[in-house]
């Protein structure tokens, strides 16, 4: 079972529109917010579902120190029958952004008893990845797999923040569509990712990610929706 995506850059196939001027010119500052460090964001939950049914819980809490970006994630999932335990994800991990760029990464993943430890550290003029002790460097555009802005949004080679797997995906933008979020009916874009990996997103027109649909490897429906 996969977590949400996260990414360090972007290359959509065509601009991402807002509803109107102001609309756009309040989601570019909130993005550049985010991402500068110049304000913190509130803290982001959302309830975890698996075919209508909770399942569990994926936080997001956003702290500046001096000049950086600091985003402290926590996703825990369990799935039972009869009050016996058939499945459980549990994610932690913080990342540090400076400038709109991806300085480190440190998380532990334990998916159903498989375990993974992943850390992302940004160097002169390369990235040095380590998964579970085996390290390597990664001189070209790095992208991880975290979707909690727009911004954050990338298409092409990604690397996952939870294991030690790389997909490729790409985006197909969809629209302005009516979702339930925060309590409520809100106006959202929905962003396709397809390739190796699938995933229905929907943005505010602040840019902060408000759902995120994806099918399980049993067919159930997985969603994230924003509390």
């Amino acid at each position: 079972m996969l977590p949400l995506l996260l990414t360090a850059s972007l290359g959509l196939a065509a601009p991402l529109t807002a509803p109107g001027a102001a609309a756009q010119a309040a989601a570019q500052e909130a993005i550049r917010n985010a991402t500068t460090g110049e304000a913190a964001q509130d803290a982001m939950v959302f309830d975890v579902l698996r075919d209508g049914d909770k399942v569990g819980e994926h936080r997001l809490d956003f702290e500046r120190l001096d000049d950086t970006l600091k985003v402290s994630v926590e996703t825990e999932m369990k799935v039972s029958f009869a009050f016996v335990t058939l499945f459980r994800y549990e994610h932690k991990r913080v990342e540090r952004w400076r400038d709109g760029q991806l300085e480190s990464l440190a998380g532990m993943t334990n998916d159903d008893g498989e375990e993974f430890e992943v850390s992302i550290v940004r160097k002169e003029g390369f990235y040095s990845r380590t998964v579970n002790g085996a390290e390597e460097e990664i001189r070209e555009p790095l992208s991880i797999d975290s979707l909690w802005s727009k911004d954050r949004l990338a298409a092409g080679k990604l690397f996952s923040v939870a294991s030690g797997e790389t997909y490729r995906v790409r985006s197909n933008l969809l629209g302005w569509e009516t979702i339930e979020a925060k309590g409520g009916s809100m106006e959202a874009e929905h962003v396709k990712l397809s390739g190796e990996v699938e995933r229905d997103l929907w943005y505010a027109a602040s840019g902060e990610l408000l759902k995120v649909q994806y099918e399980g490897a049993a067919g159930e429906t997985f969603e994230y929706i924003r509390r």
